[in-house]
């Protein structure tokens, strides 16, 4: 009851949020995902896999009205179009093939345009794609190297990108 009463007065309900995560998260599958940021190896086939792993907690929707000021943050916010838009992302990446997805950097304007036609988008949405992908790769390649200097120093985020 006290739960539910949070969610209406748009406090959220962090602890269900946090045991819909336990759940749905694969802990093997974590650990080597962490090992990977460290080491900056992240791609394509890890993006979709944390794609994948976000629509098992369930719709974006649910997820954001359980975080304190999230039913408030909905309000303007068309939560189906991130919901398709995830789908979308998932049939580019689909789209490529494992040397693509591993290695982006050989997607030439050909490429591009094949997994484009496959996957009913536009090239500019795929380019979107693989800017913010780009983006996200440099912030964990930015992450790995943080950790590794704060675990040089003798400091370093107990529990996370442990060593």
């Amino acid at each position: 009851p006290e739960r539910m009463a949070q969610r209406i007065l748009g406090m959220g309900d962090v602890v269900s949020l946090v045991e819909k995560a336990a759940e749905a998260v694969d802990l093997d599958e974590a650990k080597r995902m962490e090992e990977k940021m460290r080491k900056g190896q992240f791609t394509l086939d890890d993006f979709l896999e944390q794609l994948r792993q976000m629509k098992k907690l369930g719709p974006l929707e649910n997820l954001v009205g359980m975080l304190p000021g999230g039913s408030e943050m909905m309000k303007g916010a068309d939560m189906s179009k991130s919901e398709k838009e995830f789908r979308r992302m998932e049939g580019m990446i689909c789209g490529m093939t494992p040397q693509e997805r591993r290695n982006p950097q050989i997607l030439n304007a050909r490429r591009r345009q094949r997994i484009a036609k496959g996957s009913g988008v536009s090239v500019a949405e795929l380019n979107t794609l693989l800017n913010r992908f780009g983006q996200m790769q440099q912030m964990m390649k930015k992450m790995g190297k943080f950790s590794k200097m704060m675990t040089k120093m003798g400091g370093g985020m107990p529990g996370m990108f442990r060593q």
